[in-house]
C-alpha cells in the first residue's frame, strides 16, 4: 500500500452535546491544533440538524474546517447542496468546508420522513450523479445533467467557491471504494476503526486500485479513520462510556498514542477523527493538543 503524501490531521466528533457546549468545544479544539470538526447527519438522532449546526460553528470559529460523518446524499438535492456549500465557503473565507458524503444507510430513517430509498446500487449511482452535478455547477456558468434521481437543466449556482471544496466518501463496498479512488479527494472507512490491519489494507487497496486505473496518484487521496479518543494513564474502559464504543482509536498516555499514530500512518492513514468522553472533553482536547498534536506537527 502507498503511504499518504498528505500532512497528518486531527478532527473531533462531538456527539450528544448542546449547541453552546459544542461551540465551546470547537473553539478549544481550534486552539489545541485540531484541524476539523465533524457533525452527525441522522435526522432521528437527538442532535441538531447537521448542516445548520456546522454553519453556526463555522462562522463563530476562525480556522477549523467543518464536515460531517457522513452527509447523506438522499436527504438533499445536490444542486441545493452545491449552493449551500459554496455559500458557506464564501462566508468563512474559503478552504474550511469539506463535503464528506455517504450513499445513505439505515432505511428506516428515510422511510420515516418520506424520503426515497433505493437499492444499494441505485444509491451509489445517485451519489455519483450528485457529485457530478455539484462539480459541474461550480465549474460552469450554466450546467445540465440527467441522472437517475437527480437532474439539472441550464442551472446556475452563484456564488462559486473561493477554492476547491473536497469530497471525502464514506465507502465500504467494492464499487464505492473504486469510485472513491477514481473521483474523490478522500476516503473515510465505513464502520469506524478497523478490526485488523489486514481488513483496512484490503479496503485501502481497492481505493488505490481505483485511483491508479483513473491515472491518479493514490498517495494524494486523504484517508480518514473515525475512532475513540482518550489521553491519560487510566484504563480507557474505566473512563469511556460503552455507548461511545471502545473497539479502537487513539487511547492511552501520550507515548502510546504517538505509537498508534505512527503505526497507522505507516498503513496509509493521514486523518484521525476522534470522539472524546463528553464529561472531560475540553480538558482532553487541551492535553491532546499539547502532548500529541504539537509533537506530530512540529
Amino acid at each position: 500500500m502507498a503511504k499518504s503524501t498528505n500532512a497528518v490531521r486531527f478532527g473531533i466528533n462531538p456527539r450528544g452535546m448542546s449547541y453552546e457546549k459544542v461551540l465551546s468545544v470547537a473553539k478549544t479544539a481550534e486552539d489545541a491544533g485540531f484541524d476539523v470538526i465533524s457533525f452527525s447527519d441522522r435526522p432521528p438522532e437527538p442532535n441538531l440538524e447537521g448542516w445548520t449546526f456546522a454553519t453556526a460553528i463555522a462562522v463563530q470559529t476562525k480556522k477549523i474546517a467543518v464536515t460531517h460523518s457522513t452527509l447523506n446524499v438522499p436527504l438533499r438535492n445536490p444542486a441545493l447542496l452545491a449552493k449551500m456549500a459554496s455559500s458557506l465557503d464564501v462566508m468563512t473565507g474559503g478552504g474550511r468546508v469539506i463535503l464528506t458524503l455517504g450513499a445513505g444507510g439505515q432505511e428506516a430513517h428515510y422511510r420515516a420522513i418520506g424520503t426515497p430509498f433505493g437499492t444499494a446500487g441505485e444509491r451509489v449511482t445517485d451519489l455519483e450523479d450528485a457529485i457530478a452535478i455539484m462539480r459541474g455547477l461550480w465549474a460552469n456558468e450554466t450546467f445540465s445533467y440527467e441522472g437517475r434521481q437527480f437532474s439539472v437543466t441550464d442551472a446556475t449556482s452563484p456564488p462559486k467557491p473561493l477554492g476547491t471544496i473536497p469530497f471525502i466518501i464514506g465507502a465500504g463496498g467494492a464499487r464505492m471504494l473504486k469510485y472513491t479512488g477514481a473521483q474523490a479527494e478522500g476516503w473515510i472507512k465505513n464502520g469506524g476503526w478497523p478490526e485488523t490491519h489486514e481488513q483496512y489494507l484490503g479496503l485501502l487497496g481497492q481505493v488505490e486500485a481505483g485511483a491508479e486505473e483513473a491515472g491518479r496518484d493514490p498517495r494524494t487521496i486523504r484517508r480518514v479513520l473515525n475512532g475513540t479518543g482518550y489521553i491519560g494513564d487510566k484504563d480507557p474502559n474505566d473512563v469511556i462510556p460503552e455507548t461511545m464504543g471502545r473497539r479502537g482509536g487513539l487511547m492511552g498516555n501520550a507515548a502510546r498514542i504517538l505509537e498508534i499514530i505512527d503505526e497507522y500512518v505507516e498503513l496509509g492513514v493521514d486523518t484521525f477523527q476522534l470522539q472524546f468522553p463528553g464529561d472531560m472533553v475540553e480538558d482532553q482536547l487541551k492535553q491532546f493538543g499539547e502532548e500529541v498534536i504539537a509533537k506530530v506537527k512540529k
